[in-house]
């Protein structure tokens, strides 16, 4: 079929931060949580993902950060790049190149199609992608159809759903998930101002959930992605860094809702505040935490105002 940029120019939050600070961190953890859980035998045959606020797949072009990370060449020996360039090969192993784009652009894979990428050596898998946005999840929906993704038995199923986490916590209610579940809870820029305090609770019982079945080794692994935006940067640095009273419900409420034992954090600035919560089997905790320091260290140069993994 064949990508063109205006194959994804519909309206969306992400269009203009696919592919910047957050995102190149972000999706590097995602990869290092499927390698790492694939060198274990319980879920090396098995894996299923699930995402909320899923996004297009493909952003073109991406946000500058990557563009400048796609040229420089330490950063392109990362596991993120090496993705994206497996991503981009030529059909029908890879997408092949996106048309339409100026010469100095670069698209951007984002979660849902580095997700389905991972998973395709694996003999059992599943891959449910959530978006309240419908020409979002439209988008979706075509780009698998392209042939890289044709030896699927079935296609990475694409959920249009309102609200992603009433999806979620009613997944959870009826007991959807399973042992060799992985779920990621994406929604942007949910700390942002006193007007979502009732969304940051409603994140707070999911994360206290997924916590519990984590525990009971009824969920794999959980991470949920907060960002502050770059117009609350002292607030932020007061979540973030226990500088004042921080959020209400926000960074480090939530981060006391995992046990110590299960939990990773991974926190950075790369033009704004960002912070990863992971809720992963207590026996996998170091060697995964080792495993996010070594995808991220290339990008070190950028991030000296404030990078740290913590398990």
């Amino acid at each position: 079929m064949g990508l063109r940029a205006q194959d994804f120019q519909s309206p969306s939050d992400q269009n203009s931060n696919a592919g910047n600070g957050g995102d190149i961190i972000k999706h590097s953890v995602y990869l290092a949580v499927l390698d790492e859980l694939r060198t274990r035998e319980r879920w090396r045959d098995e894996l299923h993902v699930i995402e909320t606020h899923a996004g297009k797949g493909v952003y073109a072009p991406a946000a500058k950060e990557y563009a400048e990370v796609a040229n420089d060449p330490g950063m392109r020996r990362s596991k993120l790049c090496v993705a994206q360039g497996d991503v981009f090969r030529r059909a029908p192993h890879g997408l092949g190149p996106v048309d339409g784009m100026n010469a100095d652009d670069r698209p951007y894979a984002a979660s849902a199609v580095l997700h389905a990428f991972a998973l395709r050596d694996v003999p059992s898998k599943s891959l449910l992608l959530m978006d309240n946005n419908k020409g979002v999840a439209d988008t979706l929906t075509r780009l698998f159809a392209e042939p890289a993704f044709r030896q699927y038995t079935s296609a990475p199923h694409v959920l249009h759903t309102k609200s992603s986490e009433q999806e979620l916590n009613d997944r959870f209610r009826n007991s959807c998930f399973g042992g060799n579940h992985v779920v990621h809870l994406d929604p942007f820029a949910f700390v942002i101002g006193d007007e979502h305090a009732q969304k940051r609770k409603r994140y707070a019982e999911l994360l206290r959930e997924a916590e519990r079945r984590v525990a009971s080794k009824t969920l794999a692994a959980f991470s949920v992605f907060v960002v502050w935006g770059r117009r609350h940067g002292g607030k932020a640095k007061a979540d973030l860094c226990g500088a004042g009273c921080g959020v209400p419900d926000g960074y480090r409420g939530l981060r006391a809702t995992i046990g110590n034992e299960r939990r990773i954090t991974v926190e950075w600035c790369w033009g704004q505040y960002f912070a990863m919560l992971l809720a992963v089997p207590a026996d996998i905790r170091d060697a995964l935490g080792e495993r996010i320091e070594r995808y991220c260290k290339p990008f070190e140069p950028r991030l000296r105002t404030l990078f740290r993994v913590r398990h």
